[in-house]
């Protein structure tokens, strides 16, 4: 909510023109339901846990906040590394025969972009998008392959080997498949690299065992895509 909140906050910016459903009645919507969300979860934690060490259990979880500088460094490099692949599959997809585009004239997002300042395109493209779709999308795959881990610390039947990559690959092809239904705007191409874009972020976000690359890898080629595309 806290993120969908921040992509609709463009609306505030002189020179946005929204073309996803951005609003300011949508934002302050949203502000209101996050903040009656939270005073709720203030109640539910008083005499139990600190609201404060709930969101800190939350970040470490999902990695969202590295443990040292030489982790973030890390997260960085792979980041980069991932965004760096990220364009390279939306220039191979494109080759791809039997796929179809929308021409730029006719396509929403490009006539709304070409209306708005390079550098707030590259802001939204960089803020606006990936946090939200990272957390749906790979958050709840990060949490199972946690878990499964977990499992396998404990030697819970789950810790064989062949059940745990079955149902992480059964979670990750859904992931896929309803990230890239997800992206129809702009032709089959664009539903191709989506989900190309849910593989590569997947195993990034598996890998390092958490959302911060794969968040840096999806900001920078949306905000790269939107400001110069």
């Amino acid at each position: 909510m806290a993120t969908q909140a921040l992509r609709d906050a463009f609306v505030f910016v002189p020179g946005f023109v929204p073309w996803n459903g951005e609003s300011p009645s949508r934002f302050f919507t949203l502000v209101g339901a996050g903040a009656v969300l939270g005073a709720m979860a203030v109640a539910v934690c008083v005499g139990n846990t600190s609201v404060r060490a709930a969101a800190g259990r939350f970040a470490d979880g999902l990695g969202l906040w590295p443990a040292s500088m030489r982790q973030a460094l890390r997260w960085a490099a792979v980041g980069l590394a991932a965004a760096a692949a990220l364009w390279a599959m939306a220039d191979l997809v494109s080759y791809l025969p039997g796929l179809t585009s929308v021409p730029a004239a006719e396509d929403p997002r490009d006539v709304a972009v070409a209306q708005t300042s390079t550098l707030i395109r590259f802001g939204y493209g960089l803020i606006a998008p990936a946090p939200l779709e990272e957390l749906l999308f790979r958050g709840p795959l990060l949490a199972l392959w946690l878990a499964l881990l977990a499992a396998q610390r404990r030697g819970s039947w789950m810790a064989r080997r062949w059940v745990r990559w079955w149902l992480t690959g059964a979670a990750t092809t859904a992931s896929a498949i309803l990230f890239a239904a997800g992206h129809t705007l702009g032709g089959s191409v664009n539903v191709a690299h989506a989900a190309a874009c849910a593989v590569t972020t997947t195993a990034v976000t598996l890998w390092q065992r958490s959302l911060a690359p794969a968040v840096a890898a999806h900001g920078l080629y949306d905000a790269c895509a939107f400001a110069w595309q």
